[in-house]
């Protein structure tokens, strides 16, 4: 009798584990990718000390580099989820621009503002307190697990028109780097850089800092580029 119970319980056990993978089988594996698109605003005329919610605008480089970002965008055979700017008046005015050429009002976060992270190069941590470092960590960290998450049902192609050291830090954090390497790159104006996001929430570099779509005389560089240009903002 107990062997009989035993056998019966083993068969009910093997049917149920044979249900569960069948069940497996059938449910269709999440494939979706989340592509962000992170662009960094056009050539701006920098003055310090002035409010950059209201000042440091693009020159006329700069409305020319945005046009021809946002042209680059267009061409591409996808349709755009999501665009959205910081709110400095630089990537502000450079996804307005954009957005005349995608037919695409961009929306604004504060998130996406350009701040200092933490660094450990001595000439810029001379010039930021720890609370201000501390401050910029946290606000970008905010703006990843805002905006870097997975799309598992399908693709998704968001636009996140922004700046330089946001860039760097999302590019560093995207490829397991130290974060406070973020300033051993340099990145173009008007450059794409793209990170996808996979079903699992990993993430991937597909570009970085590409500026395929400027003529090398309107190329500009957070320091030297890639040396056809002095021209650095």
């Amino acid at each position: 009798m107990q062997r009989r119970l035993g056998a019966f319980l083993l068969g009910s056990m093997l049917m149920l584990a044979f249900a569960a993978a069948v069940r497996a089988a059938e449910t269709p594996k999440a494939t979706g990718i989340r592509y962000i698109y992170l662009i960094r605003h056009g050539m701006y005329e920098h003055e310090r000390h002035v409010d950059d919610r209201v000042g440091n605008a693009m020159n006329a480089l700069g409305h020319e580099q945005a046009v021809l970002v946002g042209k680059r965008l267009a061409a591409l055979p996808v349709k755009m989820t999501l665009f959205v700017s910081s709110d400095y008046t630089r990537a502000r005015e450079t996804a307005e621009d954009m957005g005349k050429v995608l037919g695409m009002a961009p929306a604004q976060d504060s998130l996406l503002h350009e701040c200092t992270p933490t660094t450990e190069r001595a000439d810029i941590v001379q010039d930021y307190t720890a609370a201000e470092f501390a401050a910029c960590d946290a606000n970008l960290l905010a703006a990843w697990d805002k905006y870097v998450r997975p799309s598992p049902e399908k693709d998704a192609h968001d636009v996140l028109v922004c700046h330089g050291n946001v860039i760097r830090w999302f590019v560093s954090k995207a490829v397991k780097n130290d974060t406070r390497n973020w300033s051993t790159m340099d990145i173009g104006n008007a450059s794409v850089t793209v990170i996808a996001v996979r079903a699992d929430g990993t993430t991937r570099l597909v570009m970085y800092s590409d500026v395929g779509h400027l003529p090398p005389e309107k190329t500009t560089w957070t320091g030297r580029g890639a040396g056809w240009t002095t021209t650095a903002r």
